[in-house]
C-alpha cells in the first residue's frame, strides 16, 4: 500500500512538473531555464530536459520525468539505475549522478543519496553513463552558464575568428550577421563582409558593444580567455541576449568541446558531433602513423609567434603543445604554461632541433623567408634548427591554422607531423620551409577537413 501511494505521488509530481515546465516554455521571454536535468548516454549523446526550479524535484523524480517525456525505458532498483533505454552498467561504463555547482564550470561526482539531491542545487544536474574517472559531456560554457535550452537563433554575432570558423563548420554561416574584423575563414565570410551581409563589429580585443547590439543578435559567441569578451557577455546577458563563451584552447579536447557547445547552441548538435568524430578519427589516424614509424623519435621543437630575439612561444596547456605530443615532438618550453614571452638565452639553452614560426609579419615567399632568417639574433643562429636548416615559416592561412584552435585542428596536426618527421607518410610529399594559403597541397588525410 505504501509503495502504491509512493508511485501515485511520484506520478502526480511528474505531471505537475511537466505542466509547469510546459507553461513556462510557452510564456517565458528568456530562452534559458533556471534548472535542467541531462541524460548522457556517452559519446556526446545527450538529452536535455528543462525543469521548473520552483518545483525543485529531487534527482530521481527529475530522471523519471525526463525518461517519461522522451520515451526512455528506465529500470531502477531502489534508487540505483539498472538501465536506461537498455544501456546498463558494464565494463564500458556505469550510470552515475553528476552536477555542475553554481559558480563553477566543471562536473563533480555526487555521492549523496539521490533522493536528497535537488535539481536546483546545481547549475546542471546529469545522470551520465561514464567510464571510471570520466565525466559527462560538457554542459556549461567558460563562464559556468548552461548552453542547453537556448532558443534556436536566427541572428548570430561572432567576436573572434575561431568562433566564426566553428560556427561555419557546424552549419551556422547563414546565421552570422556580425563578426570581428579578423574573421577571414572560410572565404564566404570575407565575401559576406565585403557585400555587407556580415557587419564588422570591431577588433578581436576591442569589439564594439554598440555595433554588436546594432545587429540585433539573439546569440553572441565569444572567447573566455579574452577579458573584453567576458565583460561584454555580462552586459549582453543583462540585456536579454544569449551569449556562449567558449573556452580557451588548453588542449584538443577543449577544442572539440567548443565545437560541441557552438553546435548545440544553434540547434546543430548532430552536425557538431559528426565533425568532432571526423576530426577525432583523423587525428587518431595521424597519431597511429607517427607511432608506427620505425625511426620516429621525439624531436625538440619550438613554436613561436615571431622571429624576434625574445619571442612569444607555446608552453604547455595550449592546443599546439597537445599536437606536439601527438606527433612525437618535445616542446622545449613545456615547463611554461600557455603562450609566454621567453628570454633569448633560453632558446640557445634548450636548443630546439626544429623551429616553427607562425607569424603575420611575413608572406610565404622565398624572399620573405630569407629575410626572416637573416634577421635572426645570435641566440637563434646558435640552435641546431638553424644549423640544420630546420626552421619553418607558417604565414597567411597557414599562420591562422596554427593560431586558431578551431575545426581545422586535424589539419594542423598533419602539417606538424609532416614538418617534424619528414616523409613518414611515405607519399613523397615534402614540406617547404615556408607555407601559406596552399597548405592543403601538403595534406592527404585531412585535405578536405571539416570546413
Amino acid at each position: 500500500m505504501q509503495t502504491s501511494r509512493a508511485k501515485v505521488a511520484v506520478s502526480l509530481a511528474i505531471l505537475l512538473i511537466g505542466l509547469v515546465a510546459t507553461i513556462l516554455a510557452a510564456s517565458s521571454a528568456s530562452s534559458t531555464t533556471d534548472s535542467c536535468i541531462l541524460v548522457d548516454f556517452g559519446d556526446r549523446d545527450v538529452t536535455y530536459v528543462p525543469v521548473d526550479s520552483e518545483e525543485d524535484p529531487d534527482s530521481i523524480s527529475a530522471l523519471e520525468y525526463a525518461c517519461a517525456l522522451n520515451g526512455f525505458e528506465l529500470v531502477l532498483e531502489g534508487e540505483k539505475i539498472v538501465s536506461i533505454n537498455g544501456i546498463g552498467n558494464s565494463a564500458d561504463g556505469s550510470w552515475g549522478l553528476y552536477g555542475v555547482p553554481h559558480g563553477d564550470d566543471d562536473w563533480v561526482v555526487i555521492g549523496s543519496d539521490p533522493s536528497d539531491v535537488l535539481v536546483d542545487d546545481y547549475t546542471v544536474l546529469c545522470w551520465g553513463h561514464c567510464d571510471e574517472g570520466e565525466v559527462p559531456t560538457r554542459a556549461v560554457d567558460a563562464t559556468g552558464v548552461c548552453f542547453y535550452g537556448y532558443n534556436e537563433p536566427s541572428r548570430v554575432v561572432s567576436l573572434a575568428p575561431t568562433c566564426t570558423e566553428i560556427l561555419c563548420s557546424v552549419g551556422g554561416f547563414d546565421l552570422i550577421v556580425g563578426a570581428d574584423m579578423y574573421s577571414n575563414y572560410p572565404s564566404e565570410v570575407v565575401t559576406a563582409m565585403q557585400t555587407g551581409k556580415i557587419k564588422v563589429i570591431g577588433g578581436f580585443t576591442n569589439p564594439s558593444y554598440e555595433m554588436v547590439l546594432k545587429q540585433d543578435p539573439d546569440l553572441v559567441v565569444c572567447m573566455g580567455n579574452q577579458n573584453a569578451h567576458v565583460q561584454m557577455s555580462e552586459k549582453l546577458r543583462s540585456n536579454g541576449v544569449d551569449v556562449l563563451v567558449i573556452s580557451g584552447a588548453e588542449d584538443i579536447d577543449v577544442v572539440l568541446d567548443n565545437i560541441y557547445m557552438v553546435g548545440t547552441s544553434i540547434g546543430e548538435n548532430d552536425v557538431a558531433v559528426e565533425n568532432i568524430d571526423l576530426v577525432s578519427s583523423q587525428i587518431s589516424e595521424i597519431g597511429d602513423i607517427v607511432d608506427s614509424g620505425s625511426d620516429t623519435h621525439e624531436v625538440s621543437t619550438m613554436i613561436s609567434l615571431s622571429a624576434v630575439k625574445s619571442p612569444w612561444v607555446s608552453g604547455s596547456d595550449t592546443y599546439i603543445s597537445d599536437i606536439m605530443d601527438i606527433v612525437h615532438s618535445y616542446n622545449i618550453y613545456t615547463k611554461e604554461s600557455g603562450w609566454v614571452q621567453v628570454n633569448a638565452e633560453t632558446i640557445l639553452k634548450y636548443d630546439p632541433s626544429v623551429i616553427v614560426v607562425a607569424s603575420t609579419d611575413y608572406t610565404a615567399t622565398q624572399e620573405e623567408y630569407d629575410s626572416m632568417i637573416d634577421s635572426m639574433s645570435s641566440e637563434w643562429r646558435g640552435t641546431t634548427a638553424y644549423r640544420n636548416g630546420d626552421i619553418y615559416l607558417l604565414a597567411g592561412e597557414a599562420c591562422d591554422l596554427a593560431s586558431r584552435a578551431g575545426p581545422r585542428v586535424a589539419q594542423m596536426t598533419e602539417l606538424m607531423a609532416r614538418i617534424i618527421h619528414g616523409d613518414i607518410f611515405g607519399d613523397g610529399i615534402v614540406i617547404p620551409h615556408f607555407v601559406g594559403g596552399e597548405y592543403r597541397d601538403y595534406l592527404t588525410i585531412t585535405k578536405e577537413g571539416s570546413i
